[in-house]
């Protein structure tokens, strides 16, 4: 049993560091530099973003990740006297809610809509701009719960040591 919780942690915290990863410079570079153009670039430059990011590198990390955590999650009940299963268990959380949940119920919806919008619409500026805030906001909370999880799988596998 060590040894599967010991390579599905192992998964999980190399999958939640990427997505981590990619989330942080979401917030922190990429959606800056498009909050720096004119709203009619910044929603086309999003829009292709959101339609590249839906291939199947991205899409099988993503999925994958929460999979993995919901097999962890499950896994852990029979370690559950393990001190590392709690980390474990903490971790497979904090992404199926925070990194998976918040990107299925608010960062799909929102890029779903921005996707039906039209660079000449009225209002594009403001609405841009509610958009941006929103969605940023979204994403720091996916950024931040993703990298706890994180911490939480290093945290469980540093309590195992090494199984084999």
């Amino acid at each position: 049993m060590t040894e599967l919780l010991f390579v599905l942690t192992l998964g999980a915290a190399l999958c939640t560091a990427l997505l981590a990863g990619t989330f942080f410079a979401f917030s922190m570079f990429f959606m800056r530099a498009l909050g720096g153009l004119a709203a009619e670039r910044g929603i086309v430059a999003m829009q292709a973003t959101v339609v590249a990011i839906k291939k199947p590198v991205f899409l099988v990390l993503f999925f994958g990740t929460a999979l993995l955590c919901l097999v962890l999650g499950v896994v852990t009940m029979f370690a559950w006297r393990e001190v590392y299963a709690h980390y474990a268990f903490a971790g497979a959380a904090l992404f199926l809610v925070g990194g998976f949940g918040v990107t299925m119920l608010r960062s799909v919806p929102l890029n779903n809509a921005l996707l039906a919008w039209s660079p000449d619409d009225k209002d594009v500026i403001e609405r841009w701009r509610r958009y941006r805030l929103s969605w940023v906001r979204w994403n720091h909370l996916r950024a931040v719960t993703t990298l706890l999880a994180c911490a939480c799988f290093i945290l469980a596998l540093a309590g195992m040591g090494l199984p084999f």
